[in-house]
């Protein structure tokens, strides 16, 4: 980013403290970043952005590390054939995806993310319906994932329960155009706009956090789910419905609310959907309960639990390291897979169908069949030494020092 934001410093001083090094990299020419990562010998190279804004795609291109992995801020592959994997879970991911990638996807043992509560959150409040005599769903997802199909649907919601209201926040609602477009768009569906209220973007946390307790329940997104924000309605005590998809980013609230104990709110069609918020609405007294139990239920669950993430994440970085020492590397197998005489059509193709995909909690050594193409052996590295704690392994890169964890 162009200026350090307070959550920047803040990390930047625990890596420093820690004995870290932190290097700031904004503007600088992608070649000269990979440089930079060659210069410090770095074994396994995450990067975080995906095809998102100020990405650094390009210096994963010139492949300046041994092992590259993406993760967590694109739900999607980065289509780079230099990047060898890309972390995921089974929820998120199931081994029966038929969704193409050219990464091979590593599994964590439980979510593809660890979620850290504010704590400018505040206390949760009890369940508007109470003091309100009528139930509010919600939403404060991005206003891009708020489809006309997903409108239809919420629509068919609010039109079955009678006095029902619905509140959404996206940063958008600012405009008064846009808010006028949008009320429209719900008014055709036969949701009358005094129904809805609109709300901009909250700047302060505390106050963002504590407006989840205007909705009774939240309604997710599709096919494209949220993420931050079903954490922070489940942490608020707001129950979330959500929908089960085919690919990475319709099933994060699958991954979500799996591991938080609330699989009953996850649908597998529209119909579904729209049972499962009538349910939720159908008895105010359930909803109090749940809504004064699920921040403990939430904060005791793998979801919230950073120290055990933490412990499967280093695991992951371990195995690849070792399946790196024993030759397997996906991104130059795959690159020789390109340049066969015969090599036609598409690369993911061959990642897109049911396999046996790593797991972080295996000594994964062999070669696996990766999603739907038996791999091949792989070529001769130049290998010297390799070490893990400074026990040496049989095999190593070139460049390769210690695996950090």
């Amino acid at each position: 980013m162009l200026q350090a934001d307070a959550k920047t410093i803040r990390f930047r001083e625990k890596v420093l403290k820690t004995g870290g090094i932190w290097k700031d990299i904004y503007g600088i020419d992608e070649k000269k970043v990979a440089n930079m990562v060659r210069e410090d010998q770095v074994d396994i190279l995450v990067e975080l952005t995906g095809h998102t804004a100020n990405n650094k795609l390009g210096m994963m291109a010139c492949r300046p590390a041994p092992i590259q992995m993406t993760w967590i801020g694109y739900p999607n592959t980065t289509g780079l054939p230099t990047i060898d994997y890309r972390i995921t879970d089974s929820l998120a991911d199931p081994p029966e995806t038929k969704q193409k990638h050219v990464e091979e996807l590593v599994r964590l043992p439980e979510s593809f993310l660890c979620y850290t509560p504010s704590p400018e959150a505040g206390p949760v409040c009890p369940t508007p319906a109470l003091s309100n005599g009528f139930i509010t769903f919600g939403s404060f997802n991005n206003l891009a994932k708020i489809t006309p199909k997903v409108l239809q649907v919420w629509a068919r919601i609010l039109c079955a329960i009678p006095n029902s209201r619905l509140v959404i926040k996206s940063k958008p609602f600012g405009c008064d155009s846009v808010r006028q477009r949008f009320l429209s768009t719900l008014e055709q569906l036969g949701l009358e706009p005094l129904r809805v209220d609109l709300l901009p973007l909250i700047l302060l946390n505390h106050d963002h956090m504590q407006a989840y307790s205007l909705m009774d329940i939240s309604l997710d997104t599709f096919p494209y789910a949220g993420t931050t924000t079903t954490c922070e309605s489940l942490y608020m005590g707001v129950p979330c419905v959500s929908m089960a998809g085919s690919v990475h980013a319709h099933n994060v609230g699958v991954s979500l609310l799996s591991k938080v104990g609330l699989e009953r709110l996850i649908a597998r069609n529209e119909d579904e959907y729209i049972q499962l918020a009538l349910q939720l609405a159908s008895d105010i007294s359930a909803l109090q309960n749940l809504r004064m139990s699920l921040r403990d239920l939430m904060s005791k669950s793998p979801l919230c639990d950073g120290a055990n993430f933490t412990v499967g994440l280093e695991s992951t970085y371990r195995n690849v390291w070792r399946r790196y020492c024993k030759g397997y590397v996906p991104s130059l197998k795959r690159v020789e897979l390109l340049q066969q005489p015969d090599a036609t059509g598409d690369p993911s193709d061959k990642n897109s169908e049911p396999s046996r995909i790593v797991n972080s909690r295996e000594d994964s050594h062999g070669y696996v069949k990766t999603n739907g193409f038996n791999s091949m052996q792989p070529s001769k590295l130049n290998i010297h030494s390799c070490e893990e704690n400074g026990v040496p392994l049989k095999h190593s890169s070139k460049q390769g020092k210690t695996s950090s964890s």
